[in-house]
């Protein structure tokens, strides 16, 4: 049965200051299209919010585990504290990321973890079929190159950005490869997740799945931003969030059991550090849900993770992201899903990510403006 796809017009577009071709109509993109073509537009936003959403909820992750990476490395280095003054660095220890496949999502990718998720050039491997087309990426100091292989096996966080049929090729050279730790985030259309894990021959998968409803697709969405500039909108930004409560405003959402998997998958990623249990439940509530240690009560408790005893190191077990994926909701997943107050920390701290990046922004231009 043909489905009607809602019709956008152009007067429903946010206008965009920097678009030259606002209220000259016959100069715009849509004066040229018919009107059965015109019907059509929705996908344009679709694509465009389809692609926020991507690079926005990698963006966090990559800049949750480099958080955790930091508190490791404080944890296990305490600064002096003879003198406030004079206090040892604590030594940096990177987040080392990999993205196979380079086409636009990889690209626009590659530039929001430079730029939000507190990736170095030098921390950032890709592997792409033309590597000599990501020239800029070269020359910010990206190691760009044609080996699968060696990116899959060198790497903390893996992002797959290939096409459908170029998949079984990535698997064929990478599985068996890819380290115990390593986080294998997939971006690949129309590939379950079942079959990733038995292409891949790794558990610990995290593959967003991005929805929408038909009649929403005449919500306002302005396509015209470049992604950085979307995820920089904080509007836009939110609606990216797993946990964004009003889904009927969205033009694109996620299902709320993605905030489930990724506590997992960041659960998972402390295990792999050798944090313990309280250790990961004190990084869970400051990092994910903004709590402090004055705090009473904590978000997340030990039982609502687990029900496993420990083991004699103390540690989480290895979750199997594949399995949560295709199972029931948690306790935890319940949880995060039905307290409001939670799902509010969530999100705030989610859209934290850029707002530290905006403050850093505003900070420096404002130096600029000074003479600095």
């Amino acid at each position: 049965m043909a489905v009607a796809i809602p019709t956008v017009k152009a007067a429903e577009s946010i206008e965009n200051d920097s678009d030259i071709t606002n209220n000259l109509p016959t100069l715009q993109f849509e004066s040229a299209l018919t009107d059965e073509e015109k019907d059509l537009l929705v996908l344009r936003a679709r694509s465009h919010a389809i692609t926020v959403s991507a690079c926005a909820q990698a963006t966090y992750l990559a800049a949750v585990f480099n958080e955790i990476r930091q508190i490791r490395a404080e944890l296990r280095h305490p600064k002096l504290k003879k003198s406030k003054l004079l206090q040892e660095a604590t030594p940096r220890d990177p987040l080392l990321v990999g993205i196979i496949g380079c086409g636009k999502l990889g690209s626009q990718l590659a530039n929001c973890l430079l730029t939000y998720a507190d990736v170095r050039p030098e921390e950032l491997k890709i592997s792409s079929r033309r590597p000599e087309t990501l020239g800029d990426l070269q020359d910010r100091g990206v190691r760009c190159f044609h080996d699968n292989a060696r990116v899959a096996s060198s790497v903390h966080l893996l992002f797959i950005c290939v096409l459908p049929s170029q998949l079984q090729t990535v698997g064929d050279e990478i599985k068996g490869l890819i380290p115990s730790q390593c986080v294998v985030y997939s971006l690949v259309n129309a590939v379950p997740i079942s079959r990733l894990k038995h292409l891949l021959g790794t558990t610990n998968i995290l593959k967003p799945q991005f929805k929408w409803d038909l009649e929403n697709g005449n919500l306002p969405w302005d396509y015209t931003l470049d992604i950085n500039g979307a995820i920089e909108t904080m509007s836009m930004m939110k609606k990216t969030c797993p946990l964004y409560q009003n889904k009927a405003d969205a033009i694109v959402y996620t299902e709320e059991k993605y905030a489930e998997l990724l506590l997992y998958t960041i659960i998972n990623f402390c295990t792999s550090l050798r944090l313990c249990r309280p250790e990961v439940l004190d990084i869970l509530n400051a990092v994910v849900f903004g709590q402090t240690n004055g705090e009473d009560t904590p978000v997340v408790r030990e039982k609502e993770i687990t029900k496993k005893p420990a083991d004699a190191d103390n540690l989480f077990p290895r979750f199997d992201l594949t399995a949560l994926a295709e199972g029931k909701l948690t306790t935890l997943g319940k949880k995060i899903i039905r307290d409001e107050a939670v799902r509010a920390s969530f999100i705030k701290k989610y859209c934290g990510v850029i707002e530290q990046y905006l403050q850093w922004k505003r900070y420096h231009e404002n130096l600029k403006t000074r003479g600095f």
